[in-house]
């Protein structure tokens, strides 16, 4: 009978480990999604402006409306049905990171790739 203790300890801590981890994955769920879909959008739009040029942020609401975010093996998804604000949040970060730049052409606001 003694023998049999080591196994179930064994086994008891691999059950914690999973069930800590599969909450913690839980927990942070939210924040992944978000971030695979800002790298999803930022990857639509300069593929949008590398293919059209420059482009306002109205014309840019079709590249990246309806795209949506999913984790492996979860039925979570998140989806963009707001593309204007969804731009709003990832335009500001793609200029600071200078991956695009903003030009006002007639009052507009025209984004461009950086070279």
């Amino acid at each position: 009978m003694l023998q049999y203790i080591p196994y179930i300890l064994l086994f008891a801590l691999a059950t914690a480990i999973i069930y800590a981890w599969g909450l913690w994955r839980s927990m942070r769920q939210k924040q992944d999604l978000s971030n695979m879909l800002s790298a999803k959008g930022i990857a639509k739009v300069k593929k949008a402006l590398k293919k059209n040029g420059p482009l306002t942020k109205k014309d840019l609401e079709p590249f990246v409306k309806g795209l949506t975010a999913r984790q492996p093996f979860s039925k979570e998804q998140i989806r963009v049905t707001e593309p204007d604000k969804f731009l709003d949040s990832i335009l500001p970060y793609m200029i600071h990171q200078k991956m695009i730049r903003e030009e006002r052409a007639e009052s507009k606001a025209v984004y461009q790739l950086n070279k």
